[in-house]
């Protein structure tokens, strides 16, 4: 086999994620760009896109989670949103009224996200498609409401002054300080999900996906692999939320809707429902309308239209844009990308 007069010997580095010098020289640019564009930012007196930044960065590692449990897997979930919840209150509680360190109580709320998740995912062996998703929908409906009715959440009041983490005498208690860590581990959600998708474990979620039917002739246990699919997923919503309950420093049940959940959904769609890259596509999509939408309404060149006009707005563009692409481009942002990868192989042939 060539490819542009490069004959390919090893099947195991064709199938790698990075194969040739050029990759690696390209990953390699655009990792130094993401460590000096902060400084960049805030240099030039832009920490509204810093913090934009970092919430961005947060929706990645939440969305990755739902693109486990619906793009690869298949198993609708409209309650995402309240996985990311539960590990932002589980880590306010751990940090606020038992004082764990944040380091200790950050990998505790994944984790306690996951085991609901596990509970949620149970029903999955007898619920499909819209059944699934309307009982992930009450799944967040209920617990919004046991929330508001715990003393140890604070009712609806929520928490306030959730610590930042800190290394020593070191506290990260600034956006810039902030970005580094949440970048970190938005990297490796990026790789540990891109391996998942290459995996023994990622292939059987492919093949309950598209036909859990007869996904069992094939030696897969269709139940274990759905609700490790809902425990991975809310692994992830789990460390998300805590990581944002501890930015933001304050948490409370009204931060987390049911647009929420659709709004992640969506992300999933657009970018490409199975595909790690897609799903970073779909998000940066979404948010940048959002931020470029606050831009707008900042602008001194409009007339005061009030903040409930332009949150309409974003949600007419958001809902717009989902119903666009499922229309037309159902396969998201990522086909687009790989349809002129292929076109730019074959030049000039093509």
């Amino acid at each position: 086999m060539r490819t542009r007069g490069k004959i390919k010997r090893d099947y195991g580095r064709e199938l790698a994620v990075i194969r040739t010098r050029t990759h690696w020289f390209i990953l390699s640019g655009f990792l130094i760009f993401l460590g000096i564009l902060p400084t960049i930012l805030t240099a030039t007196d832009n920490n509204s896109w810093l913090t934009w930044l970092n919430f961005t960065l947060i929706t990645i590692i939440a969305v990755l989670g739902l693109n486990i449990t619906t793009g690869m897997a298949g198993q609708v979930s409209l309650g995402h949103a309240a996985f990311i919840m539960v590990g932002g209150y589980t880590v306010g509680i751990l940090t606020t009224k038992m004082d764990w360190p944040f380091w200790l109580a950050l990998p505790t709320g994944g984790i306690v996200a996951a085991a609901l998740g596990l509970l949620v995912g149970a029903p999955s062996i007898r619920l499909r498609g819209f059944y699934l998703a309307i009982a992930t929908l009450a799944f967040l409906l209920v617990a919004q409401f046991i929330i508001k009715h715990l003393d140890i959440t604070n009712g609806i009041h929520g928490l306030i002054d959730i610590p930042a983490p800190t290394i020593s005498d070191f506290k990260i208690d600034t956006d810039l300080k902030w970005y580094y860590l949440i970048l970190l581990l938005a990297i490796g959600g990026v790789i540990s999900s891109v391996n998942l998708t290459r995996s023994r474990l990622g292939r059987a979620f492919s093949a309950i996906r598209d036909n859990d039917i007869t996904a069992p002739s094939m030696g897969i246990n269709v139940y274990l692999t759905k609700v490790t699919a809902f425990f991975i997923g809310s692994l992830y919503a789990g460390i998300a939320g805590g990581l944002g309950a501890s930015y933001l420093g304050v948490i409370r049940v009204d931060q987390f809707t049911i647009f929420d959940s659709i709004w992640y959904l969506g992300m999933v769609i657009i970018g490409g429902a199975g595909s790690t890259a897609g799903t970073v596509m779909g998000v940066l999509f979404l948010r940048l309308i959002s931020q470029c939408l606050h831009i707008v309404s900042m602008g001194s060149w409009l007339p005061s239209l009030g903040a409930g006009f332009w949150i309409s707005i974003n949600y007419a563009i958001y809902g717009a844009a989902i119903i666009t692409f499922v229309s037309f481009q159902p396969y998201g942002l990522i086909a687009i990308w790989r349809k002129w990868q292929a076109q730019y192989k074959r030049w000039p042939f093509g």
